[in-house]
């Protein structure tokens, strides 16, 4: 009797349940496939709060029976060598994985993509309303059409597919020790990516593998100095013991200094620049930056506006020396005059010249002399001209003063300079 009360109150509860729905509406007359199966047909039903939402729901489970179905094929027919032994016990998680998440990560599987209402052969669908709620669910079922010859083409895809991006992972990672261009690195990440996501074995951790060795690379990208001058800079980026290129454009700053251009040969970048606002400052400079990736890769150029410049003075006395003489002249005699460069720039001495009140002038052309670098340079000329013994001596005088010119040029520009000598004073010997 207890057995009896209950089965008959889970008739009466289950009857309850379906009593409280009813079928409000329908696209017509319910076929006898619904819910069944056929050979050479998919049978799903997709359910949703409005008929475009059950329709989508009915086409992704197409697509999932279509997906396990091709995983049970390749797994079944597949030879269970070593090598295959990871890729078989897997290929099911990954079809599953686009079967689940269908309508977002269906690009890597292009057979999926050929679903579409276009193919079913048969529908039907009813709506169902809640007799207390009035809220209203919809059920999509479709009959589509999916033969045997059907399935053996899909899988063949799905092989050939696998082993194109095999291929496609193996040569990418045996590339990475011969890349030149930063787009290189950037093309070879952005493809393992997409391998990455596609593979579910341990290809997925070659694929991982790969773009950590290339994202390294870019720590390993500094930029070097090539040549430069006031104006001008060469630089070029290098990893790995080598010269690389890159299509993206640099951003260049200074305090200082206002960028006229830049231009690629080869691997050498040329930066042009004027420095016409900027002061004789050692902290003079152009920094260059790029970004690649995540990485930031940067450089500070110095430049030397006084590079090409030469300035000379004199400040201390030039030293007369006697060789020889005859009577009240001195016939030879030698000149030790030090100069002082301002600059670093190399400079030539060319002519000097010298004039006291009262006496002739004293020139000594073609000299030739060069010197380089800051500070102190001193330098001995040979005289023939007589020099009158009275008038010229230092020891008859409290202060000996001349004038004169030192002419000079700049080795690397070329330009002829003169340095103007007033009341200079000097030394004899005699």
């Amino acid at each position: 009797m207890k057995k009896l009360l209950v089965v008959f109150f889970l008739f009466s509860f289950g009857a309850s349940l379906f009593a409280q729905t009813r079928v409000a509406d329908r696209s017509g007359r319910k076929p006898s496939w619904v819910n069944g199966l056929e050979a050479d047909y998919i049978i799903v039903v997709g359910t949703g709060s409005s008929i475009q939402d059950a329709q989508r729901n009915a086409l992704n489970m197409v697509r999932e029976n279509i997906v396990n179905a091709v995983a049970q094929n390749v797994q079944a027919t597949s030879e269970m060598t070593i090598e295959e032994a990871n890729f078989n016990n897997n290929v099911s998680v990954f079809l599953e994985k686009h079967a689940t998440t269908i309508t977002t990560t269906s690009g890597p599987v292009p057979y999926l993509q050929g679903v579409s209402l276009s193919n079913v052969d048969e529908y039907y669908w009813e709506k169902i309303e809640d007799r207390r709620t009035r809220v209203a669910t919809y059920n999509y079922h479709i009959k589509y059409p999916f033969s045997n010859f059907e399935l053996q083409k899909l899988v063949m895809e799905f092989r050939m597919r696998d082993r194109e991006l095999t291929g496609q992972l193996e040569e990418i990672l045996a590339s990475i020790d011969r890349v030149h261009t930063i787009e290189d690195i950037e093309k070879g990440i952005a493809e393992l990516r997409i391998l990455q996501d596609y593979f579910v074995d341990g290809r997925r951790e070659q694929a991982r593998m790969g773009m950590t060795r290339l994202r390294n690379l870019y720590n390993t990208i500094e930029l070097v100095e090539i040549d430069s001058k006031p104006g001008e800079l060469k630089y070029a980026l290098r990893f790995r013991n080598d010269f690389a290129t890159t299509a993206q454009r640099p951003q260049i700053t200074s305090d200082c200094a206002r960028v006229t251009g830049t231009s690629t040969e080869g691997h050498v970048v040329t930066v042009t620049y004027d420095y016409y606002n900027c002061y004789e400052d050692p902290e003079n400079h152009l920094m260059v930056r790029y970004r690649f990736g995540n990485t930031n890769v940067q450089n500070r150029f110095y430049f030397d506006i006084t590079a090409d410049k030469a300035s000379i003075f004199v400040n201390e006395p030039l030293q007369f020396a006697e060789v020889s003489r005859s009577g009240d002249h001195i016939d030879k005699s030698t000149i030790t005059i030090t100069v002082v460069s301002r600059y670093e720039a190399p400079f030539t001495i060319d002519q000097v010249s010298l004039e006291w009140q009262g006496h002739s002038p004293v020139v000594v052309r073609n000299i030739g002399k060069s010197f380089s670098g800051k500070g102190n340079h001193t330098f001995t000329l040979e005289v023939d001209q007589p020099l009158n013994i009275e008038n010229l001596s230092s020891s008859r005088s409290a202060v000996s003063m001349l004038s004169g010119h030192i002419h000079y040029k700049s080795d690397r520009t070329g330009e002829m300079k003169t340095f103007r000598m007033f009341n200079q004073r000097y030394s004899t010997t005699w």
